[in-house]
Protein backbone atom coordinates (compact mmCIF):
# COMPACT_ATOMS: atom_id res chain seq x y z
CA UNK A 1 0.00 0.00 0.00
CA UNK A 2 1.14 3.56 -0.72
CA UNK A 3 2.24 5.38 2.39
CA UNK A 4 0.03 8.32 3.39
CA UNK A 5 2.04 11.37 4.43
CA UNK A 6 -0.64 14.08 4.32
CA UNK A 7 -4.40 14.51 4.01
CA UNK A 8 -6.26 16.78 1.63
CA UNK A 9 -8.92 19.22 2.80
CA UNK A 10 -11.55 16.73 1.63
CA UNK A 11 -9.98 13.99 3.75
CA UNK A 12 -8.33 12.03 0.96
CA UNK A 13 -4.78 10.76 1.45
CA UNK A 14 -1.72 12.24 -0.20
CA UNK A 15 1.03 9.67 -0.52
CA UNK A 16 4.78 9.92 -0.59
CA UNK A 17 4.58 9.04 -4.28
CA UNK A 18 2.18 11.95 -4.92
CA UNK A 19 4.45 14.45 -3.20
CA UNK A 20 7.51 13.05 -4.94
CA UNK A 21 6.07 14.19 -8.28
CA UNK A 22 6.28 17.71 -6.94
CA UNK A 23 9.53 17.53 -5.02
CA UNK A 24 11.62 16.11 -7.85
CA UNK A 25 12.46 18.48 -10.68
CA UNK A 26 11.87 16.68 -13.94
CA UNK A 27 8.64 15.04 -12.76
CA UNK A 28 5.17 16.12 -13.85
CA UNK A 29 2.76 17.01 -11.05
CA UNK A 30 -0.08 14.50 -10.87
CA UNK A 31 -3.82 15.12 -10.55
CA UNK A 32 -3.79 14.65 -6.78
CA UNK A 33 -1.25 17.43 -6.29
CA UNK A 34 -2.99 19.79 -8.71
CA UNK A 35 -6.44 19.26 -7.18
CA UNK A 36 -5.26 19.32 -3.56
CA UNK A 37 -3.26 22.52 -3.92
CA UNK A 38 -6.03 24.35 -5.78
CA UNK A 39 -8.32 23.36 -2.90
CA UNK A 40 -5.86 25.01 -0.48
CA UNK A 41 -5.94 28.19 -2.56
CA UNK A 42 -9.74 28.27 -2.55
CA UNK A 43 -9.79 27.60 1.20
CA UNK A 44 -7.36 30.50 1.72
CA UNK A 45 -9.48 32.82 -0.44
CA UNK A 46 -12.70 31.92 1.34
CA UNK A 47 -11.19 32.37 4.81
CA UNK A 48 -9.45 35.67 4.05
CA UNK A 49 -12.56 37.07 2.34
CA UNK A 50 -14.99 36.10 5.13
CA UNK A 51 -16.65 33.57 2.84
CA UNK A 52 -15.98 30.34 4.72
CA UNK A 53 -19.25 29.95 6.62
CA UNK A 54 -21.46 26.94 6.05
CA UNK A 55 -24.29 29.14 4.78
CA UNK A 56 -22.16 31.55 2.76
CA UNK A 57 -22.60 31.45 -0.99
CA UNK A 58 -19.17 30.44 -2.30
CA UNK A 59 -17.37 33.25 -4.09
CA UNK A 60 -14.36 31.12 -5.02
CA UNK A 61 -14.18 27.66 -6.54
CA UNK A 62 -11.76 25.28 -8.23
CA UNK A 63 -13.01 22.47 -10.40
CA UNK A 64 -10.93 19.33 -10.35
CA UNK A 65 -8.69 18.25 -13.19
CA UNK A 66 -11.37 16.03 -14.74
CA UNK A 67 -13.88 18.84 -15.27
CA UNK A 68 -12.32 20.30 -18.41
CA UNK A 69 -11.63 16.97 -20.11
CA UNK A 70 -15.22 15.86 -19.51
CA UNK A 71 -16.55 19.15 -20.84
CA UNK A 72 -14.29 19.04 -23.90
CA UNK A 73 -14.82 15.38 -24.78
CA UNK A 74 -18.43 14.75 -23.72
CA UNK A 75 -20.05 18.18 -23.77
CA UNK A 76 -21.84 20.32 -21.21
CA UNK A 77 -24.29 17.60 -20.15
CA UNK A 78 -21.40 15.60 -18.65
CA UNK A 79 -20.65 18.42 -16.18
CA UNK A 80 -24.11 19.96 -15.90
CA UNK A 81 -24.40 19.17 -12.17
CA UNK A 82 -20.86 20.07 -11.12
CA UNK A 83 -21.49 23.75 -10.45
CA UNK A 84 -24.81 23.03 -8.73
CA UNK A 85 -23.10 20.59 -6.36
CA UNK A 86 -20.60 23.34 -5.55
CA UNK A 87 -23.50 25.75 -4.86
CA UNK A 88 -22.50 28.04 -7.72
CA UNK A 89 -24.87 26.69 -10.39
CA UNK A 90 -27.09 28.66 -12.72
CA UNK A 91 -27.54 32.39 -11.97
CA UNK A 92 -25.54 32.01 -8.73
CA UNK A 93 -22.44 31.73 -10.89
CA UNK A 94 -22.58 35.44 -11.69
CA UNK A 95 -22.00 36.24 -8.00
CA UNK A 96 -18.75 34.25 -7.93
CA UNK A 97 -15.44 36.12 -7.93
CA UNK A 98 -13.06 33.46 -9.24
CA UNK A 99 -13.30 29.97 -10.73
CA UNK A 100 -10.11 28.01 -11.36
CA UNK A 101 -10.20 25.40 -14.13
CA UNK A 102 -7.07 23.24 -14.49
CA UNK A 103 -6.54 21.91 -17.99
CA UNK A 104 -4.55 18.79 -18.86
CA UNK A 105 -4.03 18.40 -22.59
CA UNK A 106 -1.32 16.47 -24.47
CA UNK A 107 0.79 15.93 -21.34
CA UNK A 108 0.69 19.64 -20.52
CA UNK A 109 -0.97 21.53 -17.66
CA UNK A 110 -2.45 24.99 -18.16
CA UNK A 111 -4.91 27.12 -16.18
CA UNK A 112 -8.12 28.90 -17.08
CA UNK A 113 -9.33 31.57 -14.65
CA UNK A 114 -12.95 32.66 -14.98
CA UNK A 115 -14.16 35.74 -13.10
CA UNK A 116 -17.94 35.60 -13.53
CA UNK A 117 -18.59 38.83 -11.65
CA UNK A 118 -16.29 40.68 -14.04
CA UNK A 119 -17.40 38.61 -17.05
CA UNK A 120 -13.80 37.73 -17.89
CA UNK A 121 -11.87 34.63 -18.95
CA UNK A 122 -8.11 34.23 -18.87
CA UNK A 123 -5.92 31.34 -19.98
CA UNK A 124 -2.39 30.92 -18.62
CA UNK A 125 -0.04 28.68 -20.60
CA UNK A 126 3.61 28.40 -19.58
CA UNK A 127 4.47 27.27 -23.12
CA UNK A 128 2.79 30.30 -24.64
CA UNK A 129 0.40 28.40 -26.90
CA UNK A 130 -2.71 29.97 -28.39
CA UNK A 131 -5.73 29.33 -26.20
CA UNK A 132 -8.74 29.95 -28.45
CA UNK A 133 -9.82 26.31 -28.33
CA UNK A 134 -9.70 26.12 -24.53
CA UNK A 135 -11.58 29.41 -24.24
CA UNK A 136 -14.25 28.10 -26.61
CA UNK A 137 -14.68 24.98 -24.46
CA UNK A 138 -15.10 27.07 -21.31
CA UNK A 139 -17.66 29.25 -23.07
CA UNK A 140 -19.77 26.16 -23.80
CA UNK A 141 -19.92 25.59 -20.04
CA UNK A 142 -20.85 29.22 -19.33
CA UNK A 143 -23.52 29.09 -22.03
CA UNK A 144 -24.97 25.89 -20.62
CA UNK A 145 -24.78 27.05 -17.01
CA UNK A 146 -26.22 30.53 -17.46
CA UNK A 147 -28.71 29.92 -20.26
CA UNK A 148 -30.32 33.20 -21.35
CA UNK A 149 -28.23 35.09 -18.79
CA UNK A 150 -25.12 34.35 -20.83
CA UNK A 151 -24.58 37.33 -23.13
CA UNK A 152 -21.57 36.75 -25.36
CA UNK A 153 -20.87 40.46 -25.83
CA UNK A 154 -20.49 41.00 -22.07
CA UNK A 155 -17.62 38.52 -21.72
CA UNK A 156 -14.01 39.52 -22.29
CA UNK A 157 -11.09 37.23 -22.99
CA UNK A 158 -8.17 38.92 -21.27
CA UNK A 159 -4.69 38.88 -22.78
CA UNK A 160 -2.78 36.70 -20.35
CA UNK A 161 0.93 36.90 -19.78
CA UNK A 162 2.23 33.71 -18.20
CA UNK A 163 5.80 33.08 -17.08
CA UNK A 164 7.43 30.58 -19.42
CA UNK A 165 8.90 27.24 -18.39
CA UNK A 166 12.34 26.23 -19.64
CA UNK A 167 11.80 22.46 -19.68
CA UNK A 168 9.12 19.90 -20.44
CA UNK A 169 8.02 19.05 -16.91
CA UNK A 170 7.35 22.18 -14.85
CA UNK A 171 3.94 23.03 -16.33
CA UNK A 172 2.04 21.90 -13.22
CA UNK A 173 4.25 24.05 -11.01
CA UNK A 174 3.47 27.05 -13.21
CA UNK A 175 -0.25 26.27 -13.08
CA UNK A 176 -0.29 26.21 -9.28
CA UNK A 177 2.06 29.16 -8.83
CA UNK A 178 0.02 31.29 -11.21
CA UNK A 179 -3.19 30.29 -9.41
CA UNK A 180 -1.59 31.36 -6.13
CA UNK A 181 -0.35 34.62 -7.65
CA UNK A 182 -3.88 35.42 -8.84
CA UNK A 183 -5.23 34.62 -5.37
CA UNK A 184 -2.83 36.90 -3.49
CA UNK A 185 -3.04 39.78 -5.96
CA UNK A 186 0.36 39.29 -7.53
CA UNK A 187 1.24 39.63 -11.19
CA UNK A 188 2.04 36.12 -12.47
CA UNK A 189 5.05 37.49 -14.34
CA UNK A 190 6.67 38.27 -10.98
CA UNK A 191 8.14 34.75 -10.87
CA UNK A 192 9.92 32.67 -13.47
CA UNK A 193 11.56 29.40 -14.42
CA UNK A 194 14.54 29.98 -12.13
CA UNK A 195 12.18 29.91 -9.13
CA UNK A 196 10.66 26.49 -9.81
CA UNK A 197 12.91 24.44 -7.47
CA UNK A 198 11.85 26.67 -4.56
CA UNK A 199 8.25 26.72 -5.72
CA UNK A 200 8.14 22.93 -5.81
CA UNK A 201 9.36 22.77 -2.21
CA UNK A 202 6.89 25.43 -1.14
CA UNK A 203 3.99 23.52 -2.68
CA UNK A 204 5.01 20.37 -0.81
CA UNK A 205 5.40 22.27 2.47
CA UNK A 206 1.96 23.86 2.19
CA UNK A 207 0.32 20.57 1.26
CA UNK A 208 1.94 18.94 4.29
CA UNK A 209 0.78 21.82 6.50
CA UNK A 210 -2.74 21.71 5.09
CA UNK A 211 -2.91 25.39 4.20
CA UNK A 212 -1.22 28.40 2.67
CA UNK A 213 0.95 30.41 4.99
CA UNK A 214 -1.06 33.62 4.68
CA UNK A 215 0.00 37.19 5.31
CA UNK A 216 1.18 37.63 1.72
CA UNK A 217 2.37 41.08 0.71
CA UNK A 218 2.10 41.69 -3.06
CA UNK A 219 4.66 44.48 -2.66
CA UNK A 220 7.25 41.74 -2.16
CA UNK A 221 6.80 40.70 -5.78
CA UNK A 222 7.77 37.12 -6.54
CA UNK A 223 9.14 36.67 -3.02
CA UNK A 224 5.53 36.49 -1.81
CA UNK A 225 5.25 33.15 -3.59
CA UNK A 226 8.49 31.63 -2.33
Amino acid sequence: LARKVATTLSGDPLTKKDLATCYTRGDWLNDEIINSYLALIVDYLRRTNHNAGRHDKPRFHAFNSFFFSNLRDKGYESVARWAKRAKIGGPLLLDVDTVYIPVHNNQHWTLVVVRPGERSIEHFDSLGALSRRHIAVVKTWLRGELGPQYVEEEWRVLPSLSPQQDNGSDCGVFLLSTAKAVAIGLEPLSYGAADTPLLRRKIVAELMAGGLEGGFDPAQGGQALL
